[in-house]
């Protein structure tokens, strides 16, 4: 498959040095660019991050929309292998879809998964066209863009303008199998989401923290924010209490 440049931005990163490792997974037609910040302040804190961008994104919706759920948890799965290797733990923070990759991979591979933080968490959608998205892709090879859900003015994710439709049913079929996976995490997850999320329904967390089999977990709510709430009004609660999380139940933490 033919090479495309990558946005501005939009670049895969690694930041910080430490025992713990935290591998940042970003949501769907989004890209590394929105985990920038909290890979910052995380690393700031000798926490060693890695931000994965998955297949096709950051370069052009097209290209996303030759891909596939495959492609992007055998990527996710690639980057965990390395980072254990490097790390003597590893947790992992996701955005929106990400957390539907972090989540299949808490399932299938519970020793390698320290722990989880789930921020504005998409693994369902109430959206009645989820029922059409076999025949929407058929039609349509593209949708108006679902990114950029944030309340402040002044902040701006990298994404497309565009919602692939042959990819967001790959992105859904695999969202209904994470679902069926749920009872297989035991991890420790901590859950924040905003309750004026117009992308990822707050449904969609509630749907987690009901369903995992963990005993460690909970459920933020946030108020003054929308979706991508790493860039909005309320991102230094978010930095904070993911650092918190890590911190406190990291093995380097306990020592």
């Amino acid at each position: 498959m033919q090479q495309l440049a990558v946005l501005e931005g939009a670049e895969e990163f690694s930041l910080g040095q430490g025992p713990t490792g935290c591998l940042l997974i970003h949501g769907f037609t989004g890209s590394p660019q929105s985990l920038r910040p909290v890979g910052d302040y995380l690393a700031a804190r000798d926490i060693g991050c890695f931000a994965l961008r998955l297949p096709g994104h950051g370069t052009t919706w097209e290209d996303l929309n030759s891909r596939s759920s495959e492609e992007w948890a055998g990527a996710a799965d690639a980057a965990l292998t390395k980072m254990k290797a490097e790390h003597d733990e590893v947790f992992i923070v996701s955005l929106s879809f990400g957390s539907a990759v972090a989540l299949h991979l808490a399932a299938n591979r519970p020793d390698d998964v320290a722990g989880i933080v789930g921020l504005a968490s998409f693994v369902l959608t109430n959206d009645p066209r989820r029922f059409l998205s076999p025949i929407i892709k058929l039609v349509a090879k593209s949708l108006p863009g679902v990114g950029n859900d944030i309340c402040d003015p002044n902040a701006k994710e990298l994404c497309y303008d565009r919602l692939p439709t042959s990819a967001a049913w790959s992105m859904l079929k695999f969202c209904k199998d994470v679902r069926a996976e749920m009872p297989q995490v035991r991890c420790p997850v901590l859950l924040i989401h905003s309750r004026n999320d117009h992308t990822a329904h707050p449904d969609s967390s509630r749907f987690i923290h009901d369903h995992i089999s963990s005993t460690d977990k909970e459920l933020i709510w946030l108020d003054r924010s929308y979706h991508v709430i790493t860039l909005d009004y309320e991102k230094d609660t978010v930095f904070e209490k993911t650092y918190e999380f890590i911190s406190k139940r990291s093995r380097s933490g306990r020592d």
